[in-house]
């Protein structure tokens, strides 16, 4: 929690892009994106060093489409975002990027 008492969903990831859909729009005309991501690494935890790979399905929505859809097949960016259920039907976890940085 936050000192203000709200709860963070706050999620960065350096990852490289493996895969993107075509641009669609949603009723209200704004752009939508989806892809997938993937990350290969190593990281710390509890003092062990640990190897990471994963995959990681992704949504660009309004702004942030323009620079998902330069990118790249196999280009590397930072993502900032937040994860949230794909819908209230499907409960497959999804990163909504915010903001990407190449």
């Amino acid at each position: 929690m936050t000192k203000s008492g709200q709860q963070l969903n706050d999620f960065r990831l350096t990852a490289r892009l493996v895969h993107k859909d075509t641009i669609r729009y949603t009723p209200a005309g704004q752009t939508v994106l989806e892809c997938q991501l993937e990350y290969s690494g190593n990281v710390v935890e509890a003092g062990i060093e640990r190897k990471v790979d994963l995959k990681l399905l992704a949504i660009a929505i309004g702004q942030e489409v323009n620079t998902l859809d330069q990118m790249q097949i196999g280009g590397v960016g930072n993502f900032q975002g937040f994860i949230a259920h794909q819908s209230i039907r499907r409960q497959a976890l999804v990163f909504h990027i915010t903001h990407i940085s190449i």
